[in-house]
């Protein structure tokens, strides 16, 4: 490494450590994240603190019973959640519907359950329908309750429908080399995290070496600067000098992450069989695509940096760049589903989706070490590539000024640098 290079590397990492919104959004962003999903997890929990007057129109007769025993048996802070009336049909029935829906229109009521007499069908009127946990409650309150009626009336002797009724639960186990682990959605939720935190990462420190290169350009400091070093050093400088500072930043978030599953493995050996389990390996590859990932999108941010001639030019510039990684976050959910099938493999073979899909693969399952070493092969034989286009746009770019150059004019500048 000349001596040149290190000393913009030098530069660029500590002007971006020694900023205070470097110490404030690396401190905070924990923080932050570890609100949201309080927020989201309270804000989902929300609907389950209320009480719900519903009011139920027993066509068949039989299931008001049963179906109030049951929703009588989920409560909070100590009272029922689903208070329920019974409307009597001497009336009619469609006079019973309509003395229903009048109540849930003017706020009587909360919802309104109509039983059909051959328990074929079961109607829910409601302002809200789109309340899942009052769905879901409803749901299997009514179908246990149904299910028992039809036993009962098949001849089935009643002290024995609660054994037969007895839900059976799904307990799942992840097989790793080390054994069968219990796992009950963690991994899933880990992989989405650590992913997504990649990418935040990338593409953050992606758009800083953009800006960075921006501002020098258009604030004549490039000129300066290049009778100093030649384009290919400040450009190469400033990229791993902003890695440098974003992998700091990562590896803080990280411990971070480490300590939380410790503070769970001190404080409850019932927290620890719920942790997720990662070997070494995998951290140290995450460290790796981090790596790999920003010097993959810097050098295109870099470019794109060194083309634009203002604000409106950098976002314009910049939305191809940001859309591939958008891509890749969007297939997350895809490779979660199925992390050993073909798509998953191919998809995180693509250099530019790899950092975010891979790193999912290998907290998700465990991919082959030949398609870890592909990716990884891919990854550098692309850097190497990109890393050379983009210097020579850098070096034509970083020192022109006015319009943005269209398609064929970068081509020509590939070509003639």
């Amino acid at each position: 490494m000349s001596i040149k290079l290190w000393i913009v590397i030098r530069r660029e990492y500590l002007q971006r450590v020694r900023s205070k919104g470097f110490l404030v959004f690396t401190l905070l962003f924990p923080l932050l994240v570890a609100g949201y999903i309080a927020f989201v997890i309270g804000l989902s929990h929300s609907g389950s603190r209320q009480q719900y007057r519903l009011a139920v129109l027993d066509e068949s007769g039989h299931i008001f019973a049963p179906l109030a025993a049951r929703l009588g048996k989920i409560q909070f802070h100590q009272q029922a959640q689903f208070l329920l009336t019974s409307i009597p049909a001497a009336a009619g029935n469609h006079a019973a519907l309509a003395r229903m829906k009048a109540g849930v229109l003017h706020k009587h009521f909360d919802g309104a359950l109509v039983l059909s007499p051959g328990l074929h069908q079961v109607r829910y009127y409601a302002r809200d329908v789109t309340n899942f946990y009052v769905l879901g409650k409803l749901q299997t309150a009514v179908r246990a309750a149904i299910q028992r009626q039809r036993l009962l009336a098949a001849g089935l002797p009643a002290n024995k429908l609660a054994r037969l009724l007895q839900p059976v639960s799904l307990k799942q186990y992840k097989v790793t080399r080390s054994g069968a682990k219990a796992d009950q959605g963690q991994t899933f939720a880990l992989a989405y995290v650590l992913s997504v935190l990649l990418y935040v990462a990338i593409i953050m420190y992606g758009v800083s070496v953009m800006r960075g290169v921006a501002e020098e350009k258009t604030g004549r400091i490039a000129e300066v600067v290049l009778a100093a070093v030649d384009p290919f050093t400040l450009m190469l400088g400033k990229i791993i000098g902003l890695g440098g500072a974003g992998l700091t930043q990562f590896a803080i978030w990280l411990g971070c992450v480490g300590l939380v599953i410790g503070y769970g493995m001190i404080s409850s050996n019932a927290a620890l069989q719920h942790l997720p389990h990662l070997s070494p390996a995998v951290f140290l590859l995450l460290i790796v695509y981090f790596i790999l990932g920003f010097l993959l999108y810097a050098t295109l941010y870099a470019a794109a940096g060194a083309i634009i001639s203002n604000e409106q030019d950098m976002q314009q510039t910049q939305m191809p760049i940001t859309l591939i990684q958008v891509l890749s976050i969007i297939l997350i959910p895809a490779v979660l589903t199925s992390p050993a099938s073909l798509k998953a493999v191919l998809l995180s073979e693509i250099p530019f989706f790899s950092p975010v899909l891979m790193v999912t693969r290998l907290t998700a399952g465990h991919p082959p070490f030949w398609q870890i070493g592909l990716s990884l092969a891919i990854m550098l034989a692309s850097i190497v590539v990109i890393i050379r286009l983009a210097a020579k746009i850098y070096r034509i770019g970083i020192l022109m000024t006015g319009k943005r150059p269209t398609l064929p004019e970068l081509m020509r500048w590939l070509k003639a640098a």
